[in-house]
């Protein structure tokens, strides 16, 4: 009996079109902003992904196939057919684990897979079996998706059929499904132009972008991508985009700076809408808020990245997340940094970096210590397992009482950066306090949020009556907007990045709510500013507290998928590099949920604002490329 071969192409396409569908169902929320005619457009634009995919996977399968067809009787058939089954079953089973996963990821990383997944999932290693239970429906799906492709490899064919007239159709259908499939893949048929990851922008909103895409091509296309990413672009003379957006920046504070200790607190998937008075989603953070109301607080802010390793190169080095790779893994890792820790440990302070996890995790000691910390201490150091949490390190609440105890054992001034893991899925807590936090309503990940809550106020009542305390800057920013895990929160580019950041000076108690639109990166130059420096540093942030820079004029830029974007206090502009075009231009305060695009309308007033934000956008991107490229910020 004939083995079905001929019905593996459309298999294959079938098994990723149900994994678009599983994507779809699973993060409906965030496409809910989506009309009927942009979910019909997906799944087309997304038929074309899949058979890129497709092809560039199975490729070697069909080469090999055809050397068996064309050499009937070459001595190594056997080693070839194994070939053949055997990358069919890697190849295709990769291509499903990229879209599998994706399912899950995508609600904490915004886009599909790319370069910045493979240290994700490194780093994640201990926490492995958390993952396996708590997405066990698609442990289960993979499972089965494997089961099928390996079926499907032993229907691939021994040998070329008998009859000569039935071989040369075998081997015409055979390479016409490659040269075919490789033409669509190179666009001569279907469009004029290469297929890539962002061609369904051409006819698809850029918040329908993730669901038309395809995992294990968008990962390809970041591998490939990499050495061209931070490619050199001239949209301006040099001296104009250093103008309009600088690398290095000069503070000039009063003369006398101010020898006050900092401890910066970067919050594990803290969304703004947890701690935000009014908020349907507002977590239980009863020290929080007490806080909130005797602090410098910044309702209006905003990540530059969508990732905690993305997050902590904003916020302790300036840097926004305009490439696929963490920065400190990048080839561009060698570019001089002249940021929080290096310029304090010039002032005479002691570095800090303290996170519960295991030794270096994600690679933040790393980066930590090219900003100029120069002591870290982790689960190792603090050595009790006994409150390892079973997934990323030590609980928050006894390693933050270890990090205070560490703190004043040392002369002041000190730094200390702490960064929390207590609110990250899958948001585990203490048993002997899960009760407590149990509250009717609230969601898991409240309740971890709470728990942090708790963990804080434990940490300021063990220290408030240290000599250190009141001569302490205390600074709170987000890491990265984590989607509230009820799946009720639309899309939009705009809440997707919303975070707090806030100060609080226990000697100057004052509520001060600020509407000024802030980024990460702009936390080290507040920082620096109020603790009376003057002098230089490098990054992309401005002060917060410099009154020369109106409100109009700040801003945030970060970085969807390939879409570019930057906030100020009424839009968001959306850009995408590949196209050097604008995607989307929303009027935010007055269209929440972003579906009102305003480009192409003949208002003189958005025309103003979009080409405004659209010549800041283009000279952030040239004057950062050009920072990494020559290792130097101008």
């Amino acid at each position: 009996m004939r083995k079905r071969w001929h019905w593996i192409p459309l298999l294959l396409l079938f098994i990723h079109f149900l994994l678009r569908l599983g994507f779809w169902w699973y993060n409906q929320a965030e496409f809910a902003g989506l009309n009927a005619h942009e979910r019909y457009q997906s799944l087309i634009e997304g038929f074309q992904q899949d058979l890129v995919s497709i092809v560039l996977v199975n490729i070697p399968t069909l080469l090999l196939l055809g050397i068996m067809a064309w050499l009937p009787s070459f001595r190594f058939q056997r080693p070839l057919l194994y070939g053949a089954r055997g990358w069919f079953v890697l190849g295709n089973c990769f291509a499903v684990a990229f879209n599998c996963v994706d399912i899950g990821y995508y609600r904490f990383g915004r886009h599909r897979a790319n370069l910045d997944l493979q240290y994700v999932l490194r780093d994640s290693i201990p926490s492995f079996k958390s993952l396996l239970f708590g997405y066990w429906y698609l442990v289960i799906l993979f499972l089965l998706l494997v089961s099928l492709i390996v079926w499907m490899a032993k229907q691939l064919p021994e040998s070329e059929p008998p009859g000569y007239r039935d071989r040369r159709v075998y081997l015409i259908f055979r390479q016409g499904i490659l040269v075919l499939a490789l033409l669509v893949t190179m666009g001569w048929i279907g469009g004029g132009r290469p297929v890539m990851p962002s061609t369904p922008l051409l006819s698809l909103p850029p918040s329908a972008l993730a669901l038309a895409q395809n995992s294990l091509l968008t990962w390809a296309y970041s591998c490939f991508h990499r050495s061209h990413e931070l490619a050199p672009v001239h949209y301006f003379s040099d001296s104009t985009a250093y103008r309009l957006a600088p690398g290095v920046h000069q503070l000039a504070s009063p003369p006398q700076p101010r020898k006050k200790n900092v401890v910066l607190f970067i919050l594990e998937s803290f969304s703004r809408c947890y701690v935000m008075p009014g908020d349907a989603y507002k977590a239980k953070t009863p020290f929080l808020d007490s806080l909130l109301g005797k602090s410098l607080f910044f309702p209006h802010s905003f990540a530059n990245g969508f990732s905690s390793n993305q997050g902590i190169v904003a916020i302790l080095g300036g840097i926004p997340a305009l490439m696929d790779e963490p920065f400190f893994y990048s080839e561009y890792a060698n570019t001089p940094i002249h940021s929080l820790g290096n310029i304090l440990q010039e002032q005479g302070y002691s570095t800090n970096f303290f996170m519960g996890a295991g030794n270096n995790h994600f690679g933040f000691g790393t980066f930590a210590h090219m900003t100029g910390i120069e002591h870290s201490y982790w689960r190792e150091d603090f050595d009790n397992d006994r409150l390892y949490d079973g997934n990323w390190g030590i609980f928050d609440e006894p390693f933050l009482q270890y990090g205070g105890r560490v703190l004043s054992m040392q002369q002041q001034p000190f730094l200390g950066v702490f960064f929390t893991i207590s609110a990250h899925p899958p948001y585990t807590i203490p048993p002997a306090l899960r009760q407590r936090f149990a509250t009717p309503g609230q969601s898991a990940a409240q309740r971890a949020i709470a728990y942090v809550d708790y963990s804080l106020r434990e940490f300021f009542a063990a220290n408030q009556d240290k000599p250190w305390f009141r001569n302490t800057l205390f600074v709170f920013c987000a890491d990265h907007w984590l989607s509230p895990s009820d799946g009720r929160t639309p899309f939009s580019p705009v809440n997707i990045c919303t975070i707090p950041i806030f100060i609080y000076d226990p000697s100057h108690e004052e509520r001060d709510w600020r509407p000024t639109v802030a980024g990460q990166v702009d936390v080290v130059p507040t920082v620096l500013d109020r603790l009376g420096y003057r002098g230089t540093y490098t990054g992309f942030g401005r002060s917060l507290l410099d009154t020369a820079v109106a409100d109009s004029d700040r801003y945030v830029i970060n970085r969807i998928g390939e879409t570019y974007q930057i906030i100020d206090k009424d839009y968001v502009l959306g850009y995408d590099l590949t196209r050097d075009g604008p995607s989307y231009l929303y009027h935010y305060p007055a269209d929440s949920a972003c579906r009102n695009n305003l480009l192409g309308l003949p208002s003189a007033a958005y025309q103003q604002r979009l080409r405004r934000l659209e010549r800041l956008l283009r000279a952030n991107i040239q004057s950062y490329r050009a920072a990494l490229t020559k290792r130097e910020f101008r």
